[in-house]
């Protein structure tokens, strides 16, 4: 049984997402997907990694992730559900909304098992470079992440506490050829309270390649480093780990953790596009990231 105080906060977040999910269907889209550009935007570190196109869109997403046997639950699993939202204001700039979500978590021992609702995170982005007939863009920044999630299992916070995330990035995308096109971003990830959570660097890269008309495979590689480690988790105690992307466990020892994906983007309509990728990590830490899988809808109006 949820508390009251929990069915309270669930509410209030799911009133949340439904109306700006009505403010973006029913706003008139400025949006550079809508006027014909090619926009095939990267499926994986979603949290992190924006696109530097300006569009209006709803993005649903669904990921499973696996935890390492090496954490100290000695595996389980991650099952998250979501939408991301964006609002084009202008052909520069947009409003975006780009972590929420349920997120239901299986430990196989020592913790118990525990859902709830993520943390909120919302804020802008602004086109400082936007050449559609090069095909060329660059984007910077900014959106705060609100502790208003509920995760939480045998001690360790998992969502919700602390004061938040401040998250500053600069995003850019060209065409390479007629059918290939890549995109970067760069950002730090700074926690308001670094006692309590650890903040990062995180940077992406992502490249499709048009395979037939409406399908595009798509390479991405993502890095995650701590730049400042939190005090509130002792890795004596849980081990050297932190929450890549999705969760900040606070860990006094963290480090770097890249990891490659490779999936596919199909176009159904030209406002329709489904993704998939399978992405897992590359370097010798894993911290709790064994593999994932994402997949999503990207909606543009």
């Amino acid at each position: 049984m949820l508390s009251s105080s929990r069915r309270v906060r669930c509410r209030r977040a799911l009133h949340t997402a439904l109306a700006v999910a009505c403010l973006v269907a029913a706003y008139p889209s400025a949006s550079a997907a809508a006027e014909g550009q090619r926009y095939v935007p990267p499926i994986t570190a979603f949290i992190f990694n924006e696109s530097p196109y300006i569009t209006t869109e709803i993005r649903p997403f669904f990921l499973y992730h696996k935890i390492p046997d090496e954490f100290v639950t000695t595996g389980g699993s991650v099952t998250a559900v979501g939408a991301q939202l964006r609002l084009a204001v202008t052909d520069r700039l947009a409003l975006i909304a780009t972590k929420d979500g349920y997120v239901d978590i299986d430990f196989d021992a020592a913790l118990p098992d525990e859902d709830g609702w993520a943390n909120l995170a919302f804020g802008a982005k602004y086109a400082v470079i936007a050449d559609p007939e090069e095909e060329t863009f660059v984007t910077v920044g900014a959106r705060y992440e609100l502790p208003s999630g509920d995760l939480n299992s045998g001690g360790l916070s998992i969502q919700g506490d602390g004061d938040g995330f401040i998250d500053v990035f600069v995003t850019g995308a060209t065409m390479v050829s007629e059918r290939a096109g890549i995109q970067g971003s760069l950002g730090v990830d700074m926690a308001l309270d670094n006692d309590h959570d650890s903040s990062f660097l995180h940077a992406s890269v992502h490249g499709n390649y048009e395979v037939t008309e409406g399908f595009f495979g798509v390479v991405e590689a993502n890095v995650v480093s701590t730049v400042d480690d939190g005090t509130r988790t002792d890795s004596a105690v849980v081990g050297s780990f932190e929450g890549v992307d999705v969760f900040n466990f606070g860990n006094n020892d963290s480090g770097t953790v890249a990891t490659a994906a490779f999936g596919a983007r199909l176009r159904i309509t030209d406002s329709v596009m489904l993704g998939l990728a399978y992405e897992f990590p590359v370097t010798g830490r894993e911290d709790i990231f064994d593999d994932r899988v994402t997949t999503d809808a990207v909606i543009t109006f």
